[in-house]
């Protein structure tokens, strides 16, 4: 399995650091941003699996920045970080930018941690799924194919049970 890429955005360094240390163990690659344009950059230059945000910079706020992520970047999961409670920011966050989770200054180390893994944890699954729904495909496809040269060839007799019955 891939190591995840997690781009933290924030125009704090201060703020930046301290997630990186938050997060050092976990085996995830971090970038770092200073703002959202800084940011929008690193995303062309690398698989990026969650941007985390801060809402209040200077110039593009967090919420315009995850949008601009959204639109560009749909795969990827993106959270919210801000030191404002107001309800009307979280419903934007969620409704325009697709946020996975909101999350308020100061919060929790070990929780920041839980919902970091989880959240990518939920995207490796949504990606397995995905490549096996592309597995399922090919196979139908196959079996299409095969059944098109030789028909019956796909067809299986089964008794009361579903045991398969052989043709001897």
């Amino acid at each position: 399995m891939k190591k995840q890429t997690v781009l933290i955005v924030d125009d704090e360094e201060l703020v930046l650091e301290f997630i990186k240390r938050t997060l050092a163990d976990d085996g995830y690659t971090i970038l770092t941003a200073l703002s959202g344009m800084e940011g929008l950059a690193k995303l062309k230059n690398h698989e990026v699996s969650m941007v985390i945000s801060d809402y209040k910079m200077p110039g593009m706020n967090g919420l315009e920045f995850l949008e601009k992520v959204k639109i560009a970047y749909p795969g990827i999961l993106t959270i919210l970080i801000t030191v404002h409670d107001d309800i009307e920011i979280a419903i934007q966050a969620i409704n325009q930018a697709g946020v996975y989770k909101f999350i308020l200054k100061p919060w929790d180390e070990t929780d920041f941690r839980i919902t970091i893994k989880r959240a990518l944890e939920s995207l490796r699954v949504v990606e397995e799924r995905d490549s096996l729904m592309e597995k399922v495909k090919t196979h139908e496809a196959i079996l299409k194919d095969l059944e098109n040269k030789y028909p019956g060839i796909s067809k299986v007799e089964r008794d009361e049970n579903g045991f398969i019955l052989s043709q001897e």
